[in-house]
């Protein structure tokens, strides 16, 4: 039997929810029908697990009408579509193959330019170019159109250029301060926020300046401001502004990380759908923030699956620090999924490999994973000669000013001192709660501390138990 609207309903289902705010926003149907189709798409987009079928009684030529309407509206705004015909004309100019026709559409956008656009350096530079082409040609005519175009616009593109060498070297300080694990410094702040909210800047370095500040307030823990310029960045991409699916996917992969720090897990968990529904080539570390968010909501098997269909796709990545981190969660939802052994093999075998990039990338995202499955299996004496072989302790300590670092692998470290006979239980409370005492003022560590003291009290004894208490008696007076 014939599915009726099996193309529409398709289509309509790959629309993300900013996309669909966009539309409802432009639309002028006067036809209900139409506005009807449009009005369902939107409420699917926002709740797709949950998609509402489309009215089989409308025409479905209306269907198809939307289908280009939706089509065209959404191609008009791509910065990326924009950005890739910007580069075939700038092509063309340069090696001498611009048609006729191809040059009256490029010399009515030049005509017709209303500053600022998201790509306008590139764009800037391509009519450059043309001017140049022009010249040598006797074009005087449109030369002088091209000629006024640049000198309108010279000084604003000196100045977007300018903004994008200092984001390149606000990129430096800020890496160096996450990969010297230094305390983060607000210098920058400031200057991006004000390039963001510059409405007379260019799309690509406002974007750009939203990137550096997600790894600014990533690196000193502020979320709560963070909030406050994703929320703002919200109300731009509903209207259409940086609007490509590429930067929509990412925008969601980071609302998850920053919804993840609140603990709103169930909104975390639903940007986490969308922001994999792409594949590019930050697709293996969105799957490994969204698998953690599902670990989190106890959907193990829900997390494991999804990583086992991606696993031959994040063995061609050559970036590490996704590819570890995608690792050491398939790791950790083996061990979840009561299959610590599994867990091992692949630990070890990944380590024996890649043991160089673990320890200078990201040792502690995969140790703690590796070393869980260990104690899952009680092998305790295991686990130290892991420790001493790798230098962990030391690790650790270079870790401890950190502002993202938790106590985990220090505990895992006594629970297998205290199996093996190495210290008494007096000693075993007195560790962890010594460990721990300074991070539980922080709710985000505190759940997770919490978390991990639950995953971990079938190991130790009683009396550690009650120190969980104690501690969480101590934190509210803080």
């Amino acid at each position: 039997m014939k599915v009726k609207l099996k193309k529409f309903t398709a289509f309509a289902s790959e629309i993300l929810p900013h996309e669909a705010d966009y539309l409802m926003n432009l639309q002028q149907f006067e036809d209900k029908e139409k506005l009807d189709i449009l009005t369902r798409v939107h409420s699917n987009a926002h709740d797709q697990r949950t998609s509402t079928p489309y009215n089989t009684s409308i025409d479905k030529r209306k269907y198809s009408s939307t289908m280009r309407w939706i089509q065209k509206n959404l191609d008009a705004i791509d910065v990326d579509k924009y950005f890739e015909w910007i580069n075939e004309m700038d092509r063309k100019v340069i090696t001498d193959a611009i048609t006729e026709k191809e040059e009256k559409v490029l010399l009515r956008s030049i005509r017709k330019y209303e500053h600022p656009i998201h790509n306008f350096m590139k764009f800037f530079e391509m009519v450059v170019n043309f001017r140049h082409f022009l010249l040598i040609r006797l074009r005087y005519e449109e030369y002088e159109v091209v000629n006024q175009f640049i000198n309108s616009y010279q000084k604003l593109y000196d100045e977007s250029k300018s903004v994008n060498k200092q984001l390149h070297q606000a990129t430096v300080d800020i890496i160096k301060e996450f990969n010297d694990q230094e305390k983060p410094t607000d210098q920058w702040e400031d200057w991006l926020l004000s390039v963001f909210r510059n409405p007379d800047m260019d799309g690509f370095n406002r974007y750009m300046a939203v990137i550096r500040l997600t790894f600014l307030y990533f690196n000193s823990r502020e979320f709560d401001k963070l909030k406050v310029v994703y929320d703002e960045l919200d109300q731009l991409l509903a209207n259409g502004k940086f609007y490509t699916r590429r930067i929509l996917y990412n925008y969601y992969a980071n609302r998850l990380m920053l919804h993840s720090k609140f603990d709103v897990l169930q909104q975390a968990e639903e940007y986490g759908y969308l922001s994999i529904r792409q594949k590019n080539t930050d697709h293996v570390q969105y799957l490994s923030n969204f698998s953690s968010i599902l670990i989190r909501q106890g959907k193990i098997e829900e997390a494991l699956n999804l990583l086992k269909e991606s696993f031959s796709e994040v063995q061609k990545t050559s970036n590490f620090f996704h590819k570890i981190g995608f690792i050491s969660f398939y790791i950790k939802c083996l061990n979840l999924n009561n299959q610590p052994e599994r867990g091992e093999m692949l630990a070890e075998s990944f380590l024996r490999i890649h043991r160089h990039e673990i320890l200078t990338q990201r040792w502690y995202s995969f140790f703690t994973a590796y070393i869980q499955g260990l104690i899952k299996q009680q092998k305790f004496e295991k686990v130290l000669n892991v420790f001493k072989r790798y230098n962990l302790l030391n690790k650790d300590k270079e870790d401890r000013e950190r502002e993202i670092y938790l106590p985990t692998i220090r505990w895992y470290h006594e629970i297998a001192r205290y199996k093996e006979k190495q210290i008494d239980t007096n000693s075993l409370v007195d560790s962890i709660v010594e460990f721990s005492r300074e991070h539980l003022a922080n709710p985000h560590k505190s759940f997770v501390l919490n978390k991990v003291l639950a995953e971990l009290e079938v190991y130790i004894p009683r009396p550690v138990v009650l120190a969980k208490s104690k501690l969480y008696t101590e934190t509210k007076t803080i």
